[in-house]
């Protein structure tokens, strides 16, 4: 997928109250949220298969958490 092709998440509104409702909208807006941009940037998500890594669901809140808070 080239870069054209990816969300660019600068642009995305998000809505909703609770932390779910926003991750909710996030991921419908960003279609794919292990793969987008940021303007002209280009972010994969990739996860460590390491025992101790965090947990997909709070990796994810976490980063819509500091994009949209």
């Amino acid at each position: 997928m080239n870069n054209k092709q990816l969300i660019d998440i600068s642009t995305v509104e998000i809505t909703g109250d609770a932390v779910s409702e926003r991750l909710a909208s996030f991921v419908k807006a960003v279609k794919n949220p292990y793969c987008f941009r940021v303007k002209a940037t280009h972010v994969k998500i990739v996860f460590s298969d390491k025992a101790n890594a965090p947990s997909v669901e709070n990796l994810l809140v976490n980063i819509a958490a500091r994009r949209f808070n």
